[in-house]
């Protein structure tokens, strides 16, 4: 199989082979992704990081050539942060958060895909927190009021599963793309007040089936994407909603997978 390499800040991966079909998911920029299949103007694909599967425009991808062949997706540093890309023909990118670029390029400041130049032009911060716990409190808090998006991964949009893999692949740690694979993870909890910063709450319908999940952030609060990511109280019952003083969301179980 051949494979690619996403150089737009995102590009939507479809449910069917149409504009119009479900995005239910994203490639972004620096991911890389093989090709399975193709129809027309439609080609069929899987991320290599987590391994979705889904349909994009062919207009919206590049052949990996040789040069790129050394874009080792061990080295990539996906980043907690937009950042600003200049391009070889001056031209700026601005690539979101959850995207990836190598870890090099954060001192050299230059990298390359395929013949494409890039430089960053942006300031880049780098995260303050030691622990993987403070971590992807800290990554989560910065995507406050990040709107959300079915299918969206990035801080340009998240749905729920998207932000929990977000915060977790910035703290360098990989984690499946829907939260009811996310759900097969580590160990459950028995009480809520167990729950540590970075613990994943997971949350289930009436017939039991996983539908929502967030990441705890301190003692009673979770972060999560229900129409923007928010901070909501968490306990036994579910996620209560302050402002409109109810719950929204009915807990299955907290589990630690760190």
């Amino acid at each position: 199989m051949r494979t690619a390499v996403c150089e737009n800040s995102y590009i939507p991966v479809r449910a069917g082979l149409s504009h119009k079909s479900e995005m239910v998911t994203q490639v972004l920029f620096g991911e890389l992704f093989e090709i399975i299949n193709k129809s027309d103007n439609w080609i069929k694909i899987r991320t290599l990081h987590d391994n979705y599967e889904g349909w994009i425009d062919n207009a919206q991808y590049h052949i990996e050539t040789d040069k790129s062949a050394e874009y080792d997706i061990l080295e990539l540093l996906p980043c907690h942060q937009e950042i600003i890309l200049k391009t070889a023909d001056n031209h700026l990118l601005k690539i979101p958060a959850g995207a990836k670029i190598p870890k090099a390029a954060i001192q050299k400041k230059v990298f390359y895909i395929n013949s494409n130049k890039y430089e960053i032009v942006s300031e880049f911060s780098e995260i303050k927190s030691e622990s993987d716990r403070e971590k992807i409190s800290e990554i989560a808090l910065k995507m406050l009021n990040v709107p959300y998006l079915w299918g969206g991964r990035s801080s340009f949009g998240f749905d729920c599963s998207g932000f929990t893999q977000f915060v977790y692949s910035c703290a360098g740690i990989n984690i499946p793309r829907d939260a009811s694979a996310q759900f097969e993870l580590g160990s459950p909890l028995n009480f809520v007040i167990e729950a540590k910063p970075g613990d994943l709450a997971f949350f289930e319908n009436d017939e039991g089936f996983i539908t929502h999940t967030g990441v705890v952030i301190d003692h009673g609060k979770i972060m999560h994407a229900s129409g923007k990511i928010r901070i909501d109280l968490l306990d036994h019952q579910g996620i209560f909603n302050k402002n409109i003083r109810k719950y929204t969301h009915k807990l299955k179980v907290i589990k630690s997978i760190l």
